[in-house]
Order: C-alpha cells, then structure tokens, then sequence
C-alpha cells in the first residue's frame, strides 16, 4: 500500500518522537548547529547519505516539537574527506557561525583532526568515525561509531566458526586510522580462534591499480581476503582481484564501510556473495526502522544505506543531548549531557544505543551477505 503524503508526514514524526520522547520546555527561539560531512572526493560515498540522515532527523524534531517553540537550524559544509579542511570548518562553525554543536564529520581520519580543535575551543562535536583517538581529544568530542574492534569481532567471529576460513590475507588503506583499527580487530579475533594471516598489504584511497595486489593475492593459498577502505576503492581492489586470478571459492569480507549500493555497483557481479559486517540493515522489520525507511525513501527518493541510517541516529542522538541540557542549553550542558547519553533507542544493530564509562558505543552489528545483486541477512 502507498502512504499519502499526510501518513508519510505523520509516520516521519512518530519515528523521531520514538527515537527522542517527550517534548521539554525550551526558552531560546532557534538553535544553531554545524553540519559537515565529505560530500566530495573518495568518502562522499558516505557523507552525502550521512548528512541526508542528520538533516531528515533535524527537520522531524522540528516538526514534531521536541524542543519545545524552539527549532533547530544549521549551517552545512563540505570536509572533502580532508583533515585540514576539517580543522578550518571546526573553527569556523565555533567562532563565525557561533553554532551550539557541530556534527560530522564522516571518517576517523577527518575526526582525529577536527577534535582536538574542537576540545580546545569547548565545543561539543559528535562524529562518524570510530577511531578512540576521538574521545582521548577530550569530553567535547564524541562518536556514534562502536570501536572498529568490538564491530570487527562479529565478522572474525562468523568468518572462523561459520565460514571455515583458515587462512586469510588483509588489505586495508594505511592512511586512516578508522581502517587500520578495523584491520587489527578483525586480525586479532581471528589470531585467537586459530586463522593464518598469510598476509597485511597497504594501500592508499587516492589508489586505483590494484592489479600488482591482485597478482600476489591470487599466488597465495587462502580461503578468504578482507579489505577496509572506502567502499568504491575496495570494490576496485576485489574487481581486480577476480580479474587477477583470485577465484570466487575465495570469499571476501569487509566491515560496515560496504554496506552503500555503491559497493555493489562499482564491483558488479565480483560484489556476489561477499560478507559484510554492517551497523544497520535496511530490511529490518522493526517499527522505528520501518518508520525511518519511509521517510528517507519520502525526502530522498532512494533506500536508506548504513550510512544515512547511522547520520540519522546521530543527529537524533544530538537533539537528546541537547534536549537533555534542559532550557537555554549551552556548549557546556550539551557537552555533559551528549556524555551522559546511555540506552537510547535506535535504527542501527540491535536497536539500543549506548555507550560505556569510556564513553565507546556500542549497539551490536548485522552481518551481510551480497545475494542477486542486493544485501540479505547472512544466513
């Protein structure tokens, strides 16, 4: 049945009202925040559905009132995927645009940039990345991203006990922190329950001929290889791993990053049968979910991916904070409160986000699987 666009308006409500509760009393007319995430260059994978997640969350609350008569605006900018760029717009969402809070940007290599920044001007930033380095900045950086360890061991954990890998090659892009810890949690896991790690090859996400990574890797004796980069450089390196001489009885395995579309549209058919680890999967039957996907199906004419469902929870997760700060929140309040955040409902894992007294969050994983040409659950 097709919703009207009242039932669609109604049901986009009902989901952040879900995800956030009751409406507070707030004194202030608006509320400022910065919005950035790569929507250029090689992660704009992620960010472009990254900040259309946040921006829906944003225009929910304020449909829905959850801040009272007050409404949320925001400035939006481009990080590029850079660090540098990240800095200057930390700075300048701090001190020019005066926000209350900045959320983004998109990867760990950004973040580990922009928050020792934003620590040292004492405003609140809330990022993608996974990297812990972003919580030792200081408690005025915080993360929606469980650690790439505690997400790697669902997939080390399947791989071993489930698929029967025994021997195993590791590519990852050397440059970003968030991969390499993706890396060393997947390599870990599967130390401890036994697995060869034949080998470790680096490579950069400005790279685009993999095919010397393709000989090596089809001359080895192994039954799995594993890559963390960005979606589109990593469906290149098992494009050409399979036109290398990699054959298909060698699975491949990736974490969250390749649960996007544009995993499978750039690696095509080779995309057939790969496992993915991801934080969200799109199909889940819950309310919330459900909810979420029709609204973002509404605003953007496209299924949510892993990466528009897990911007929408941050951003939802941002208006708590900021709710919870009570009347008149400031860059302090928001700060201690977005610290205090535990047992939040979500549309991502297993549907409750927390974090522990080290602030790392957590909310379980769904492992994927790709199946004529979309994700299913794997079995």
């Amino acid at each position: 049945m097709q919703l009207s666009h009242r039932s669609m308006f109604a049901g986009g409500i009902a989901v952040i009202a879900m995800t956030i509760g009751a409406v507070p009393v707030m004194a202030q007319e608006t509320i400022k925040l910065g919005i950035m995430n790569a929507l250029t260059g090689a992660y704009a994978f992620g960010g472009v559905p990254i900040q259309n997640g946040m921006k829906l969350a944003i225009m929910q609350a304020n449909d829905a009132g959850v801040l009272g008569s007050t409404k949320i605006t925001y400035v939006e900018a481009d990080s590029a995927g850079d660090k540098g760029q990240t800095i200057t717009l930390v700075s300048k969402f701090a001190q020019s645009d005066n926000v209350l809070m900045i959320l983004g940007p998109t990867t760990s290599l950004e973040s580990t940039g922009g928050a020792p920044v934003a620590n040292q001007l004492k405003v609140p930033m809330f990022v993608i990345g996974s990297s812990k380095a972003i919580l030792a900045a200081g408690p005025y950086s915080s993360k929606v991203q469980a650690v790439g360890s505690d997400i790697m061991g669902n997939l080390s954990k399947y791989a071993a006990q489930k698929l029967g890998v025994k021997k195993v090659s590791l590519v990852f892009d050397r440059s970003n922190d968030g991969y390499v810890g993706q890396k060393d949690g997947f390599k870990k896991i599967l130390q401890d329950a036994g697995v060869t790690i034949v080998s470790e090859e680096g490579i950069l996400a400005s790279d685009t001929d993999f095919l010397a990574l393709a000989t090596k890797l089809a001359g080895q004796d192994i039954d799995a290889f594993f890559a963390a980069a960005p979606a589109e450089v990593g469906a290149n390196v098992l494009l050409q791993a399979r036109q290398g001489g990699v054959p298909k009885k060698v699975l491949f395995l990736a974490p969250s990053t390749f649960a996007s579309d544009s995993f499978i549209t750039t690696a095509g058919s080779a995309s057939e049968g790969a496992y993915i680890v991801a934080d969200y999967f799109a199909s889940d039957p819950g309310e919330l979910n459900q909810e979420f996907v029709k609204a973002y199906r509404k605003a953007y004419k496209v299924e949510p991916d892993n990466w528009a469902a897990m911007g929408y929870a941050l951003a939802a997760l941002a208006v708590q904070a900021i709710k919870d700060a009570g009347p008149n929140p400031n860059r302090e309040t928001v700060m201690k409160a977005m610290n205090a955040l535990r047992d939040q409902p979500t549309v991502m894992g297993n549907h409750t986000w927390t974090m522990d007294d080290d602030r790392n969050p957590s909310y379980g994983a769904a492992l994927l699987t790709v199946k004529g040409g979309k994700f299913v659950l794997a079995p």
